[in-house]
Order: structure tokens, then C-alpha cells, then sequence
């Protein structure tokens, strides 16, 4: 007899062992996706805190709930197709399988023979999830289309409101295209099922199919025929933004061969699904086969071939004729769209210039920018970085009132640089080095004497950035630990509510798994007061509460009410306007928020962040902007009227640089009606940028026969690839304005593609004062004997005197470069003038050295404003007008000025011949100018007769 230990286990202890595995193997892959699941569920966590912190809990539920609506309808979607159809599958299976059925079918039944109904479902969900992740990224085409608005403006095809375009094609277009995806899929896995459920026989020579089989996979096809109907139907609204003729949109082939091609192909679609369901009586496939392949033929050859052939054969050779009215619908739509329909022209006629007009009308000279952000950038941070720890990343552009009167400043902020800092442990990164320090502030139009630029103070009671243009990582306030204060500030502990509460063990653990960081979980210097400021960037944090919104790569600092706040622009852009040309984005600046394809762009949004405490505001700049009006449809809360934003922080928004740029561009071009459009007569370029280096050259042929090339391929012809002229902000007085306002400038010069015309032909400005906000000017000369940027540099470069004194300053450890550019409209008359700045090699902090001012091809250079116009217009001017112009502030350090003594024999006759030499230039020039020739004359005999007179022989 057998003990009971050599008896074998009993049935109901080894399920036991079993059930004991599968629990054991089950805890430990639920530990596994737990410990790999945490940095994502702590990153969700910390993620709704930021969001409560700024008081965007409606942006964060939103933005959820959308990707959850859309994961769950269009998983929903996905799972009920294919269940159902592999539902029929299973039921259209035949009972019994042949004597020949593949081992690899047999395999297959063996191992899930009773679990089929479940193995279905799981297949459908599994790729039901797959098949919805892709529709959570279209939140906000979705949130979009279910907001949409009117433009009140019709496409010229088709009669649609634009809004249609904008708001509801793109999500529809998804979805078809989403719909064919999935029902090929299921279609793939229903043939699979046919195959495993023996409704479909593996034998040589061909695979033997049930006729219930054909009928099933007949009836998808014919769904999949449809559904690419719709596509084709849908396909010929996209036709409006089609790139084959001269310009962009529904030109005279798209229209008269594409167009109709894609209702054929429509048609086409709807004919093969019928002959597929046909095969439900017939159960012959021959003619739905030969139906499809006739489909893709007609597809490739009425698609494609037709309408080239109709572009290279009907359109090219009369391209004028017959896209004429093509054309027009471009011009009207594009300058809808890049909101360049409403700018004005006024011609402005320049005409000679004297020192008695200069001496009566000073003020344009007043406002001439000594400095220039690009080049003194290196001098800022020399000269006011404070400590260790500071930087200075950026110098901006505004205006604040200083003597009594409104002047244009540079501004810059003090911002934290980690890379710098004194203590760079844990505690020195995070806890101790938490913020920069205040805002620096120069007059553009004045140095002191020894050329550096004449920093004022503004008085801030909270001068702490703790929020900044390039800050990243993040920081704790409130610790134990004191942090570094700023010059100027006795409390050093924040007393903001900016941040996150530390408050709990369950927030630290979530911030130190997100972080990677035990630090945060482990130091005591942290307390339940602590909070933490993550996301520091003030444009990365605009942009994580507005997702939707472009935002401009130059936020700047403004002072307001004893703090700082930071503006950044934020855009509504679209690429669906239809006939709009995309705008040229070639020439934005490295990083710019607008590098991107786009037809359609407003200024809707001022961004305003608190460089304090971080808090946000988004103040809508633009409220006839349709988009703008459906994401505050969506997220009421986010905005507020721009008559909300505080008056005195009005007065220092800015119109946006990157808009100015390419909406100057468009204009250049799309000012013209339809024939001068496309014979581009009297079209404009942005004019050539002139070179910061001297005796650089000014063009660039290879980009001029790249552009050239381009332009055949394209057929809209454009300039070279050569940089263009940057627009500065200035405060401009513009011809027939009374006085001066805070204003962007850009010159234009005829259009060339390789840079031969460098003529002035316009320039535009843009307001940025609070009343005539955004309000667009182009003045137009009506001749081209005004030389543009490019020849005035070429006029600077090719003066002897200033090559001279270029030569001695351009030495080893040292360089010449040149600030803006500067048209001045003043008198009758235009003048250029351009700061000179030598720089130290090996330190790049440059000063203001001299100033070049050019008049009607005569370029001089003197110590000052005064000096260079005394040399162009004579001694009489300086005589006249005195120390009024970049007066020099001395230094604390530097000796009082000296009373000026009289002018001795030799200088006096110095300067005769000097402006005998000009008097001459003037006669020499295409035309004379005889009235300059005659002032200059006048005032170099004047200044012989004072030297006779001091010789005793006058």
C-alpha cells in the first residue's frame, strides 16, 4: 500500500498552485507598470497642480476632456466595426473543416478554440486603443470645429464661408481619412479571420474562398469605396489651396481639369462599390476588379497627367489670360488674410535739403538711435550685470519718459544665469540663486563721453525676475535656506503666492519622481510654506496655457507700477485660407514663433506674465479675429478686453517685429492689381540689408541665381535669397505727421531677382502708440533718384575719408561694425544716418565711436550729429543749432569740458575746402544738384573771408 505521501496531488491542490502563479506573475507585472508608470502619473499630477496654481484648471479639464471625447469615440468607432465584423466572420464560418486545412489554422484552434468570442473582443480593443491615440492630437482641430465662426467672407469657387475652411474641413478631412485607415485594418483582420475560421482554404494552385467569404469582404470594399468617395468630394474644397499655377489656389487647370477629374474620380468610387455589392448576386469579382484598376488609371491620369498637360499646353503659353481672374482671387485673398487690405499709400517727394531747414526742424534728429540692440549687447552685460549669476540676454526696445518727455530706450533684464552662479550645489541651483534682478534702461540717442550708452535708473519695489526670458529648471522659495537679494532690497523672502504649495509628503514625492530628484524629497530646508516655480520661461509658459496660440519669439520687460511684466504676442495662424499665398517666412530670425507654413495670421492675443509672482494674463488684441472668437467660445474664462489690460502698460506694447516683417513682404508684392501683379511692374523688394562690416560686399549672386532658378520651377518670381533690411522701431516722424511717434520702419527698393535695383522706391511704418495702434503706412516716391540702404552703404564704403579712419580703428584687437541704418525724413528732404561702434575682439563690448550721415550720395562721419551734418551742410548748421543733438552725459570720473576757444586760420580754411570738395560732389552728381552746390559754395566763401579777416588781410 502507497503512503499518502507517494500519492499524487490531488486536482484541486495543483489548480491551487496554478491559481497561486498567476497571481504571483499578475502582482508582479501590475508592480512593474506601476514603478514604470510613475514619472507619467506623478508628470499628470504636477501638471493639473501648475495649472490649478495659474488659475488654468478650465484650460487643463478642457484640453482633457477634448482628448478623452475623441479617444473614446473614435475608439468607440474603431471596436464596434470590428467586433461586428468579426462577429459575421465567425458566423459565416462553416461548421466543419476540410480534410486539408492548414496546420498552422489547426494550431490556432487548439490553442484558443474556446476562447474565441474573447479573443475577438481583446483584438477589437487593442486596436481600438491604437487606432484612437492618433484623434487625441486633433483636440484642437475638434474643439475648433465644434466653435466655429464666420469669417463673412465667401470662397470665390465654391460660396462656402472661409470659416468652413478654417474651422470645420480640417477635423472633417481627419476623420475621413482616419475612417478609410481603420476600415482597411478590419478589413485586413477579417480576411485573417476568414482564413483561421476555414472560410478561406490554403491549397495550391489557389486559395479556395466561400462564396459567404466573397459577399463579406465585398461589402467592406464596397464601404471603402465610399468612404473614398466622401474623401474625393471633400478633396475639392482642399483644391483652393492647390500650388500649380502662377499663384497659390484654384488656378485655371486645378479648375478646368483637376477639379472635374475629382468628381469623376467620386463617381468612379460610388460605381465600383455597387459593382462590389453587385457580387452579392453574381459571385463573380472579374467586373468590380477591372472597375478598380480603371479607377486607378483614370486616378493617374486625370489626376495627375491631365491636368499638368492642361497647365504646360493651355495655361502656360497664355498664363496671363488665362489665370487672370485666378489671380485676382489670390491678391484679394491674400491680403485678407495677412490683414494687408487696409494699408494706406501717400506719395512723399524728397527735395533738396538745406542747414536753415535742419536748423528749424530738429526734432527728427533728436530721436536718431546712437545705440543699436545688436551690437551692445556685450556692453550691458559689462556694464550692468551687477554680480555673478546675472545675465543680460536680450536688449529691447520701448519708450519711457525721461527729462519731461517721451523717449525711445533700450531695456533690458537682469536675468538669472545658472551657468554663472557663485554655488552651484543643490541648494546654490534651486534654493539660493532663485532670481534675477531688475530691469537696465538707456536712452538710444545719447552716450556719455567716452561712448558708452547713459544708463538711467527706474525705481522698482520689486525688482526680483523670478520669471524670465531664458530661465529653465526650476526653484523653491521659502526655505530655510536665505536666498541672494538684489542690490537695492533688504527682505529677501518671497512673499508672493506664486507657485506650488510644498504643503505635503504625496506633492514633494510627485515633483522629486517628475525631476528625477531625491533632493526634493530628502532636503529639510524644504517646508510645508515652500513653494516650487517650475516652467520659469516666460514664453514656455504662455504657451503650455495656450497651445493653440503661436507666440513671438521676443518677449519683452516692461516696468509697471513699481514690478515687471513681461509681453509676448501670441497668433492665431491658419493655412487653410483659401487662394491666400503662404507667407514668406525666410527671412525671421533664427527661433521665430512664426517658422511655419501659414495664409492667415492676426495679432489677437497680448501676453502678459508677472515676472514676480508668474501669474498670467491673456488680453485679446484683435476681436474681429474669428479664431481668437472661438477659443474664447472655448475657454471663456482665459481672456479679457484689451481695454482691461492696465493704461499705463498700453503704452508700451509694441506692434510685433516678425508680423511687420512678413507682412511687409507680402506687401511688396500683393499692393499690385492682376496685369502689374503678374508682369511684376512697379513691384517692390524689401531692400537689401546693408552689411554691419565695412567694406563688406552687399550682394549675393549665388542666392540671386538660386532665386532665379527657383522662379522658373515656380513661376512666381521672387527676389534673391540675400538678407533683407531689418525693421527697427524708432520714434519716427513720418512725412506730413506732426511729431514723433513710437513707430516700425522698413524700406523697399524695386523688385529684381538678382539685386540690381537698390533704389529707394517706399518704406512703411507701423504704429505702435496705443490710439493708432497697428495703423500701416506706405510712402511711395514717385521717382527712383533716391538712393536705398544698399547704395548708401556702398557711398559709406567707397568714401576715402571714412576707409581711413576705418583702417586705423580696425586694427589688431579691435573692429569696426554699424548699427541700424536710419532713414530721417526731415525739412524737404531725407537723410541716412548710421552709428559706428568699435568693438574689442576678444571681448565684443563695443562703444559709439562716430556717426555717418549720408546725403544725396555724399557719405561724411563726425564725432557727433552736429559734426557729421556741419561737414554735409556746413558750419553754418552747427553755428545754429548748438549742443541740442546726442549732447554727451560725462561720467562721474571724466574732467569737465573746457570752453570752447575760436577756430584758428588753418581750421577755418580746412573746413572751406572740405565743402569746396562737397560743392563739387553736388555738381558732379545725376542730376546737378546746383541748389546744394550753391549753399555749399556760399558757406566755404564765408569761412575764407573769417580766415582773411583773422590774418588781417580780410
Amino acid at each position: 500500500m502507497r503512503t499518502p505521501s507517494d500519492l499524487p496531488a490531488s486536482g484541486r491542490s495543483r489548480r491551487l498552485g496554478d491559481r497561486g502563479r498567476v497571481a504571483l506573475i499578475t502582482v508582479a507585472v501590475v508592480l512593474i507598470v506601476l514603478v514604470l508608470s510613475a514619472r507619467f502619473l506623478s508628470g499628470f499630477y504636477i501638471d493639473y497642480l501648475w495649472h490649478s496654481s495659474v488659475g488654468r484648471g478650465d484650460v487643463f479639464w478642457g484640453q482633457l476632456l477634448a482628448k478623452l471625447t475623441l479617444f473614446g469615440l473614435f475608439g468607440a468607432v474603431f471596436i464596434a466595426i470590428a467586433v461586428l465584423n468579426l462577429v459575421i466572420a465567425d458566423r459565416l464560418a462553416p461548421l466543419t473543416f476540410s480534410a486539408n486545412m492548414h496546420p498552422v489554422v489547426e494550431r490556432f484552434h487548439d490553442l484558443f478554440g474556446r476562447r474565441l468570442r474573447l479573443l475577438r473582443i481583446l483584438v477589437a480593443v487593442f486596436f481600438g486603443l491604437l487606432f484612437a491615440l492618433p484623434a487625441t492630437g486633433q483636440w484642437s482641430t475638434w474643439l475648433l470645429f465644434r466653435n466655429s465662426k464666420s469669417f463673412g467672407i465667401d470662397d470665390p469657387q465654391f460660396g462656402n464661408d472661409i470659416g468652413f475652411y478654417v474651422f470645420r474641413l480640417p477635423f472633417i478631412t481627419f476623420a475621413l481619412d482616419w475612417l478609410f485607415a481603420a476600415l482597411v485594418f478590419v478589413t485586413i483582420l477579417v480576411i485573417l479571420t476568414h482564413v483561421l475560421n476555414g472560410g478561406v482554404v490554403l491549397q495550391p494552385p489557389k486559395p479556395k474562398v466561400r462564396r459567404a467569404t466573397k459577399a463579406h469582404v465585398a461589402v467592406l470594399l464596397a464601404l471603402l469605396a465610399v468612404v473614398k468617395a466622401g474623401d474625393y468630394w471633400v478633396l475639392r474644397y482642399e483644391l483652393t489651396n492647390e500650388r500649380r499655377g502662377f499663384v497659390q489656389g484654384a488656378t485655371y487647370s486645378v479648375v478646368n481639369a483637376q477639379l472635374p477629374a475629382v468628381v469623376l474620380l467620386s463617381l468612379i468610387a460610388l460605381l465600383v462599390a455597387a459593382l462590389f455589392l453587385s457580387t452579392l448576386k453574381t459571385d463573380t469579382w472579374r467586373l468590380p476588379i477591372l472597375a478598380s484598376a480603371l479607377w486607378a488609371v483614370i486616378a493617374l491620369v486625370g489626376g495627375v497627367i491631365y491636368p499638368a498637360a492642361v497647365q504646360a499646353l493651355v495655361v502656360n503659353p497664355n498664363q496671363k489670360d488665362r489665370e487672370a481672374v485666378y489671380i485676382e482671387r489670390n491678391i484679394t485673398a491674400t491680403r485678407q488674410a495677412l490683414d494687408i487690405a487696409d494699408i494706406d499709400e501717400t506719395v512723399v517727394e524728397f527735395n533738396t535739403l538745406t542747414a536753415g531747414e535742419l536748423t528749424e526742424d530738429i526734432e527728427p534728429l533728436q530721436n536718431v538711435r546712437l545705440l543699436n540692440p545688436g551690437q551692445l549687447i556685450e556692453r550691458f552685460r559689462a556694464d550692468e550685470g551687477q554680480r555673478a549669476g546675472l545675465t543680460i540676454r536680450d536688449l529691447d526696445i520701448d519708450r519711457y519718459e525721461f527729462d519731461g518727455r517721451e523717449q525711445q530706450v533700450m531695456v533690458a533684464a537682469r536675468e538669472l544665469d545658472l551657468g554663472t552662479i557663485a554655488n552651484k550645489s543643490w541648494q546654490g541651483r534651486h534654493l539660493i540663486s532663485t532670481h534675477g534682478c531688475g530691469l537696465v534702461v538707456a536712452p538710444v540717442n545719447r552716450v556719455n563721453s567716452n561712448g558708452r550708452p547713459d544708463y538711467q535708473s527706474i525705481e522698482l519695489s520689486r525688482p526680483e525676475l523670478y520669471f524670465s526670458e531664458g530661465l529653465d529648471g526650476y526653484s523653491i522659495v521659502r526655505t530655510s535656506v536665505s536666498q541672494e537679494t538684489c542690490q537695492g532690497v533688504e527682505e529677501n523672502e518671497y512673499s508672493g503666492q506664486g507657485g506650488i504649495l510644498l504643503d505635503s509628503v504625496f506633492k514633494r514625492t510627485a515633483f522629486a519622481l517628475n525631476f528625477l530628484d531625491y533632493n526634493l524629497l530628502g532636503s529639510s530646508a524644504i517646508t510645508d510654506e515652500s513653494r516650487i516655480f517650475w516652467i520659469r520661461n516666460v514664453r514656455e509658459r504662455v504657451e503650455k496655457v495656450a497651445p493653440f496660440l503661436s507666440f513671438d519669439a521676443d518677449p519683452y520687460p516692461v516696468a509697471v507700477e513699481g514690478g515687471v511684466l513681461w509681453v509676448v504676442d501670441g497668433y492665431t495662424t491658419s493655412d487653410r485660407f483659401p487662394y491666400a499665398q503662404n507667407a514668406n517666412t525666410s527671412q525671421l530670425t533664427g527661433g521665430s514663433g512664426l517658422d511655419f507654413p501659414f495664409n492667415y495670421i492676426r495679432n489677437s492675443v497680448k501676453a502678459v506674465v508677472n515676472a514676480y509672482d508668474g501669474s498670467m494674463q491673456f488680453y485679446v488684441a484683435d476681436p474681429d479675429d474669428p479664431i481668437i472668437n472661438a477659443w474664447a467660445d472655448t475657454f471663456p474664462d482665459l481672456f479679457a478686453p484689451l481695454s482691461a489690460m492696465p493704461a499705463e502698460l498700453q503704452q508700451h506694447l509694441r506692434y510685433p517685429e516678425d508680423l511687420f516683417r512678413v507682412q511687409t513682404e507680402a506687401y511688396s508684392k500683393y499692393r499690385l492689381d492682376g496685369d502689374r501683379f503678374f508682369d511684376r511692374k512697379d513691384a517692390w523688394s524689401v531692400s537689401q540689408a546693408p552689411s554691419s562690416v565695412p567694406r563688406a560686399q552687399t550682394t549675393a549672386p549665388a542666392a540671386a541665381t538660386d532665386a532665379a532658378n527657383a522662379a522658373v520651377v515656380n513661376d512666381f518670381a521672387e527676389e534673391s535669397g540675400s538678407a533683407r533690411f531689418v525693421p527697427y522701431y524708432s520714434m519716427f516722424r513720418a512725412p506730413g505727421q506732426d511729431e514723433a511717434s513710437f513707430q516700425m520702419v522698413r524700406p523697399f527698393v524695386p523688385f529684381s531677382t538678382d539685386d540690381t535695383r537698390r533704389e529707394l522706391s517706399a518704406f512703411m511704418v507701423a504704429s505702435s502708440e496705443p490710439e493708432t495702434y497697428g495703423q500701416m503706412t506706405a510712402y511711395v516716391l514717385p521717382d527712383t533718384d533716391t538712393d536705398g540702404p544698399a547704395l548708401v552703404q556702398v557711398a559709406i564704403d567707397s568714401d576715402p575719408r571714412i576707409s581711413a579712419e576705418i583702417t586705423l580703428l580696425d586694427t589688431a584687437g579691435s573692429s569696426v561694425v554699424f548699427g541700424d541704418m536710419q532713414l530721417v525724413p526731415i525739412g524737404d528732404g531725407l537723410l541716412y544716418l548710421r552709428p559706428m561702434y568699435i568693438r574689442a575682439d576678444n571681448t565684443l563690448q563695443a562703444t559709439f565711436r562716430y556717426m555717418v550721415a549720408v546725403y544725396n550720395g555724399t557719405a561724411v562721419f563726425g564725432a557727433d550729429i552736429q559734426e557729421a551734418l556741419a561737414k554735409l551742410f556746413g558750419p553754418a548748421f552747427r553755428t545754429d543749432v548748438g549742443d541740442v543733438l546726442g549732447a554727451a552725459t560725462p561720467d562721474d570720473e571724466d574732467e569737465p569740458d573746457t570752453p570752447a576757444t575760436e577756430r584758428t586760420i588753418e581750421e577755418l580754411l580746412s573746413e572751406a575746402e572740405d565743402l569746396f570738395t562737397q560743392a563739387d560732389i553736388a555738381l558732379q552728381s545725376t542730376p546737378p544738384d546746383f541748389a546744394r552746390y550753391d549753399e555749399l559754395s556760399r558757406q566755404a566763401r564765408d569761412l575764407v573771408t573769417q580766415a582773411l579777416e583773422l590774418s588781417g588781410n580780410g
